[in-house]
């Protein structure tokens, strides 16, 4: 069984210190809840500057105008799921924004990483703790949930 670890993408909203882990860069309400909820298992973020960012890390901080465009983190998401620290990770998105969010969704997939989304905190935190070790059929019938890929 992969190891399953949330993930959710960053926010323009950051705090001003040049260098900190990931809850002391992104103030965001919603990051801060997420970074919350898994602060004891660990989480990771997806940066528009740096790709897969890990908690735990001190990473640099950094402005809108440094992010990257997509296809240019396409090309950093690619490289990194070749990682082959990577090969036995799978991301639980946490896509609380399905119209928006499902373009990070995607790109995580397109490059290679496995990924599964959940709507809600407390489905990802089910998934992870093992509580919800249900068939693929029950995963994509249920409301709002989609298929691991």
């Amino acid at each position: 069984m992969p190891r399953l670890v949330p993930i959710r993408i960053c926010s323009p909203r950051k705090s001003t210190v040049a260098r900190g882990h990931l809850d002391e860069i992104y103030v965001c309400h919603m990051l801060k809840a997420f970074f919350h909820a898994f602060d004891a298992t660990g989480y990771a973020v997806l940066s528009r500057k740096l790709g897969i960012c890990w908690s735990g890390i001190k990473y640099d901080n950094y402005g809108d105008w440094e992010e990257k465009g997509d296809d240019q983190i396409r090309a950093m998401l690619a490289e990194q799921a070749r990682d082959p620290a990577m090969a036995n990770t799978c991301f639980v998105y946490w896509n609380h924004r399905p119209l928006t969010n499902d373009k990070w969704v995607k790109m995580l997939a397109g490059a290679g990483f496995k990924v599964i989304e959940r709507r809600t905190l407390g489905e990802i935190k089910a998934r992870i703790a093992g509580q919800a070790q249900a068939s693929l059929d029950s995963w994509t019938a249920a409301p709002g949930a989609k298929g691991e890929t």
